[in-house]
């Protein structure tokens, strides 16, 4: 009985884990959560976050430039005939360890150091850049799907007040007081706002499925979000802007950084003129050592110096050719603190229209409700035609819509200029709700 009641409480206890799973599984999810969740997950950024390795893998190769390259021999001969009149065999074994480092190198091994550096520095500029990206099209896509949820509410909306006022219309014509020609009016009316229920749907739904792709989250396994197109005010100046982009935007900086790893290329390329000072120093064993029949230990230490001469104008080619790399990288620079400045502007210049246009959307919607509200009135006392009423119901869903659209093309050039700026990330982190 006792081991029954064990059984049953381990059951229970995995149910519940289960279920507790599940329902963090499919829980809601908000614009925070599902940033975090692609800074995770997207393959793009998971891809990028590779370069940190590579930097490293570079690293270590710099580094090893201070070190001595070591390398360890040995071998056996033993020959099946004798190679001498008397008869005797002719037999060697030798070990040797060997030991160079280079003590100077023209300039290459510690241009190859500060490189290292910069090649760090350019991989997380690539994150935090693709970071910066990501989080800008996670909103485009999180919105759109909150978008696609408002215009099925409004379609909805619709196609109860055209049910309702076909119910009202039949029932008036029961009296009298309504013609057939008026009901097939409204009966066209919910056909048509049921269909366009079902397209909103649908746009629904693809707009989910894109959203949950670009946080790497499978379909069968997608959550439901929660928010509203709520819109924030813009803060700042296009100078305040303008002076953040060229602080934050990882991509400016990758450019200056690539810059200075450019020019140590030019020093490794000319290092190819330059004399090398190498040491080198083996010890090992030999027998017979100097075809003698004895064995010894033997060592040998060196200093070599090396002086090109002539290498056919190689070392020459690749410092003009690294030299007009750092001209190309130059001009990439002044272009992209070009860009930022008229991006900048740019995103200004929308972020204040489509305000303009919510504003006038917002206007539209309140004059659309009052115009449905007389037209029903009036239709009901007699005085306003059925077309009329049933303009101002199509009217009234198209500001609706138009509503919305706007709210979701004003929060997308707010999510634009943050993007510009390259402070999105911690604009959405000042947004988050304690």
């Amino acid at each position: 009985m006792r081991k029954n009641k064990i059984i049953f409480a381990v059951i229970v206890f995995a149910l519940l884990c289960g279920a507790a799973a599940s329902s963090a599984e499919n829980s809601m999810i908000n614009i925070h959560e599902a940033i975090d969740i692609s800074l995770t997950n997207n393959s793009q950024l998971r891809s990028l976050r590779q370069e940190i390795i590579k930097a490293y893998a570079f690293q270590i190769q710099a580094d090893g430039t201070l070190l001595p390259s070591i390398a360890a021999s040995a071998y056996l001969d033993r020959q099946k005939e004798s190679t001498t009149n008397d008869g005797s065999r002719n037999d060697s074994r030798a070990a040797q360890i060997s030991l160079e480092q280079v003590i100077y190198s023209g300039g290459r091994n510690s241009a190859i150091r500060r490189q290292s550096k910069q090649v760090k520095n350019i991989a997380e500029m690539l994150i935090a850049n693709g970071e910066n990206n990501t989080a800008g099209e996670l909103y485009a896509r999180f919105y759109n799907v909150l978008l696609q949820r408002e215009r099925i509410k409004a379609e909805t909306s619709a196609l109860k007040t055209s049910e309702l006022h076909l119910k009202e219309v039949q029932k008036m014509r029961e009296l009298g007081l309504a013609n057939s020609l008026e009901v097939i009016r409204a009966g066209q009316q919910v056909a048509a706002n049921t269909a366009n229920l079902s397209t909103a749907k649908g746009l629904y739904e693809s707009a989910h499925i894109s959203l949950m792709n670009y946080m790497g989250i499978p379909p069968e396994k997608k959550r439901e979000i929660n928010g509203e197109l709520r819109v924030p005010e813009p803060r700042g100046t296009r100078q305040s802007s303008l002076e953040a982009a060229q602080s934050n935007r990882a991509d400016l900086k990758k450019l200056e950084e690539q810059l200075e790893y450019q020019k140590n290329q030019i020093l490794i390329e000319k290092s190819g003129i330059m004399p090398k000072i190498t040491f080198g120093a083996s010890s090992g064993y030999s027998d017979p050592y100097l075809k003698y029949d004895s064995g010894d230990d033997t060592w040998r230490a060196e200093l070599s110096v090396t002086v090109p001469i002539f290498d056919r104008g190689v070392a020459r080619g690749n410092t003009i050719k690294a030299g007009a790399v750092l001209e190309q990288d130059k001009i990439a620079l002044e272009q992209k603190e070009l860009d930022i400045k008229s991006e900048v502007e740019t995103a200004w210049t929308e972020v204040e229209s489509t305000m303009h246009h919510l504003q006038a959307s917002e206007k539209a919607l309140e004059l659309a409700t009052e115009s449905l509200r007389l037209a029903e009135v009036g239709f009901r006392e007699g005085v306003t035609p059925q077309l009329d009423l049933l303009n101002a119901q199509t009217t009234l869903t198209s500001a609706r819509l138009d509503h919305a659209r706007s709210q979701y093309s004003h929060l997308l050039t707010i999510v634009a200029l943050k993007v510009t700026e390259g402070t999105i990330l911690e604009w959405t982190r000042e947004t988050r709700k304690p």
